[in-house]
């Protein structure tokens, strides 16, 4: 217990109580002394909606403690304090409790507090971040019912807040109707033009501009990297006065983008102190394309240099193993990751349940999966589909009710999961029933690879014609994995008639696939219908060296 002089007093000394209790919450300097006194103001009856406001006025100072602000301030009763009410808005913005900033302004509104310039400007931020374009409308009607709409800072606020959400007419309106832009608000014009890819618009306002600033020079740059015509971004980017880590980032990434490994290496070596985000747009890069010793090794250079890695650099890291499939380097670089759980957020450990997945790690993805504070969506798929591409398919439709059970809806990927595990059991009739719950009670239309996986279960159970009448009712065309799998059930179970059919739109489908044929001519020879099975093999003969015979012209 501290020794603060407030814990010390005699609860029947009221008035002299709440005196220095105010004192106290003047004075103290932790998060854990303020939660004393708060204590402290509960034992002695003395919570006054002065102290309480108090309270949550301190509370707000100290980082990441917007939740207990928010409960101090839920127990004064019909607080007409503006100032709190605003700063609480602001504060939640800030930390981006983008949801929980609208709500309070929702209801700071119901209660009938007005607010003011700075509360409308606070909750617009939210609304642009998140973003809640509907949320930012009505805010709007309600600012010009206030006669505030005159206010610059506010102006600029909403024409952001409009760029933010995409919705480039109404922030263009606000610009045109403003009598006095700054170079804030036509930064914030060039960034959404920029966001939604109107590069003409962008350009146009940009050079219009009185005076630019960085920011508009990175928007930009990223404007014309985002859509790959790097060229363009290029050109900008080599006219800036001023690079910041940003604009670097965005060249890389837009050389990234467009394939151009050794584009985006060449400006990454231009950086004299590369930030992190830089490192990570690299890493990014390399493993998009396909280079996947290449973003380890400049990983590990990263954090020999002492470099924090931020989510892109460690999905990215991730994605390299996971191509690599090498158990010995996915472990190496999961356990560097797992030792540092700052940098372990929620999507980067999904990435790595993948990756565990993909290298023979299955158990090592549980015990993650376990571990997770937070689990969504792609967490439980991640896992599901992992369990079943490893024939734990008890495990894996576990954790598909343990889903649904926590309130997770699934989508399209997890039933692919789903469908298999049914499939690498033979559970004919579970499948039929997942196959059913995702049509009726989930609305999801079924993409081919479900009924590739059906198929796959039909045909694993000697129930080719089924699997070919599920074919043929098929709303639109079959691709080669439907037909694949048909093919393969085929030749497991010696059926030349249907192996036929599926083999002929095979032929169609990928004609350079010599698989098929190697198939079809293996379920001939295994009826000892060898003429069959000879004239398929000198198909494919013919077929191979009249491919030779083109490459060589």
């Amino acid at each position: 217990m501290t020794s603060d002089p407030c814990f010390s007093l005699p609860s029947h000394q009221s008035f002299n109580t709440q005196s220095l209790l105010s004192f106290c919450l003047h004075i103290t300097k932790s998060i854990h002394q303020l939660k004393q006194i708060h204590a402290r103001l509960l034992r002695t009856g003395t919570n006054q909606p002065h102290l309480l406001l108090q309270l949550t006025s301190k509370a707000l100072t100290f980082p990441n403690n917007n939740h207990y602000a928010c409960h101090v301030f839920d127990q004064i009763p019909n607080c007409k304090n503006e100032f709190i009410w605003t700063s609480l808005i602001r504060s939640l913005s800030q930390c981006s409790h983008f949801t929980h900033s609208i709500s309070l302004y929702a209801k700071m509104h119901k209660n009938g507090v007005s607010p003011s310039a700075f509360t409308f400007s606070s909750v617009l931020s939210a609304c642009g971040r998140l973003p809640a374009i509907q949320e930012g409308k009505q805010i709007h009607d309600q600012i010009v019912k206030s006669g505030l709409l005159s206010n610059k800072v506010l102006q600029t606020t909403l024409l952001d807040m409009y760029a933010k959400c995409g919705v480039v007419d109404d922030a263009r309106y606000v610009f045109d109707e403003m009598s006095d832009r700054d170079v804030v608000s036509w930064t914030a014009m060039v960034a959404g033009f920029a966001k939604a890819g109107l590069m003409k618009d962008a350009r146009r306002v940009f050079d219009e501009m009185p005076e630019k600033n960085v920011v508009s020079w990175t928007a930009m740059v990223a404007g014309y990297a985002n859509l790959g015509e790097v060229s363009a971004a290029r050109e900008i980017f080599d006219e800036m006065p001023e690079k910041n880590a940003v604009s670097w980032t965005a060249m890389i990434a837009g050389y990234g983008k467009c394939g151009d490994v050794r584009g985006a290496r060449q400006v990454f070596d231009e950086i004299c102190v590369p930030e992190a985000t830089s490192w990570a747009a690299m890493i990014a890069c390399y493993a998009q394309n396909g280079f996947s010793n290449e973003a380890i090794e400049m990983y590990w250079e990263m954090r020999s240099l002492n470099v924090k890695a931020n989510e892109v650099a460690v999905v990215g890291v991730i994605s390299a193993c996971t191509q690599l499939g090498d158990p010995f380097i996915a472990n190496s670089i999961a356990k560097h990751m797992e030792e540092r759980p700052s940098e372990l957020t929620l999507v980067s450990a999904n990435a790595l349940i993948s990756m565990y997945a993909k290298c023979s790690s299955i158990d090592h993805a549980l015990r993650l999966f376990d571990n997770m504070p937070e689990k969504d969506i792609i967490s439980y798929t991640a896992l599901i589909t992992g369990l079943a591409d490893h024939g734990r398919a008890q495990e894996a439709l576990e954790f598909f009710d343990e889903m649904q059970k926590a309130g997770i809806t699934p989508n399209q990927i997890t039933f692919v999961g789903v469908l298999n595990a049914c499939s690498y059991v033979g559970m004919v009739d579970e499948g039929y029933a997942y196959f059913e719950l995702m049509t009726h009670t989930f609305g999801i239309m079924p993409l081919t690879e479900h009924y590739a996986c059906m198929v796959d279960l039909l045909g694993r159970a000697g129930r080719l014609k089924e699997a070919h009448g599920l074919i043929e009712s098929m709303p639109g065309a079959p691709d080669a994995g439907v037909w694949g799998a048909l093919l393969g059930a085929c030749k497991v179970h010696c059926n030349a008639e249907l192996g036929e059919i599926a083999a002929r739109r095979l032929f169609e489908i990928e004609p350079n696939n010599t698989g098929n044929y190697v198939l079809l001519s293996n379920i001939y020879a295994s009826l000892n219908r060898w003429d069959e099975a000879e004239r398929i093999v000198n198909s494919l003969e013919h077929y191979v060296s009249e491919q030779c015979r083109r490459n060589l012209m």
